[in-house]
């Protein structure tokens, strides 16, 4: 059974920042397709909601790599699924949220 995706604020900005990156340095075809691939990422997360790494921070909070430069945190409830940050691992480790 799927779970309800609850997308945060934080996860949006995250995801408009590296969005608009790549329409400014690549193309739009690569915005879009990072767009979609995030999007069966999300999707797949919903089915498969145990697949992620536990964090060592936080209680219930997974993540997943998405890209090899981008990770997607997310908490996992009895029917919910909170995104919660999409995380850029070419920055400082020690500011990694989850």
């Amino acid at each position: 059974m799927e779970k309800k995706i609850i997308i945060t604020n934080r996860f949006r900005n995250n995801t408009l920042r590296v969005y608009q990156y790549l329409l400014k340095e690549f193309s739009v075809k690569t915005a879009y397709r990072f767009l979609d691939r995030l999007e069966k990422r999300i999707e797949f997360i919903a089915k498969n909601p145990e697949i992620g790494k536990a964090s060592v921070k936080r209680i219930n909070v997974r993540s997943i790599l998405f890209t090899p430069h981008n990770q997607i945190f997310y908490r996992y409830k009895k029917n919910t699924i909170e995104i919660l940050c999409l995380f850029d691992m070419r920055r400082n480790p020690k500011k990694r949220p989850y």
